[in-house]
């Protein structure tokens, strides 16, 4: 028979926010802002069948901690809402998002397939082995060169613009917000979710 004997007690903490993404355009070099509804956690572990709330005030800490953090580093692709540009962070976001998966599984498929000759007994089957293999990461190499070309800051500005202003503020209306501080930082509504023992060591 195992019983479960807890080593240690694992709080764990919900941290929900709005947090102002403030960017500074490199292209115009106008500063914009736009909010953000982001959660994430924090944990703290502590002794087994700790009935302190330390721990749980701690959590709670590193999950607002974390919420900041996020916050900051978060890459959320917005035109600025002046000039229309992407910044070099979101550019390289939607050069990922747009790799087609396609030629990529195509590829290695092609690839994949062109090994089975080499299990026959069949004069120069390396060359159809060879070919399939380079015509495979040939197209797994064009779906990378195909997204590395692709400019999203290309074509009519008007229609970025307008998507940007559509969630951002800026001029005038973006003073206020600097002035009283939130750059990137939330205003969590953080809850601690429970504390509950973690790690059990079975024993007989």
């Amino acid at each position: 028979m195992f019983i479960p004997i807890p080593v240690a007690t694992r709080w764990v903490a919900t941290a929900r926010g709005t947090v102002w993404k403030v960017v500074t355009c490199l292209h115009c070099q106008q500063t914009y802002a736009f909010q953000l509804e982001l959660e994430t956690t924090g944990q703290e572990v502590g002794p087994p069948l700790s009935l302190s709330d330390e721990g749980a005030k701690l959590a709670q800490a590193r999950a607002e901690e974390n919420l900041s953090k996020m916050g900051r580093n978060v890459v959320i692709p917005l035109p600025c809402p002046n000039c229309g540009c992407y910044q070099p962070d979101m550019v390289e976001l939607l050069r990922t998002e747009r790799t087609s998966n396609a030629p990529v599984k195509a590829g290695l498929i092609v690839a994949v397939l062109s090994l089975i000759p080499l299990a026959f007994s069949v004069p120069y089957n390396w060359i159809a082995t060879a070919v399939g293999v380079s015509v495979g990461l040939g197209l797994i190499g064009y779906a990378d060169w195909a997204a590395a070309r692709w400019d999203p800051n290309a074509g009519d500005p008007e229609k970025r613009k307008a998507r940007g202003r559509k969630r951002a503020v800026w001029g005038e209306a973006l003073d206020p917000l600097l002035a009283t501080g939130q750059d990137a930082g939330p205003a969590p509504a953080a809850r601690v979710v429970g504390g509950q023992a973690a790690d059990a060591e079975p024993h007989s």
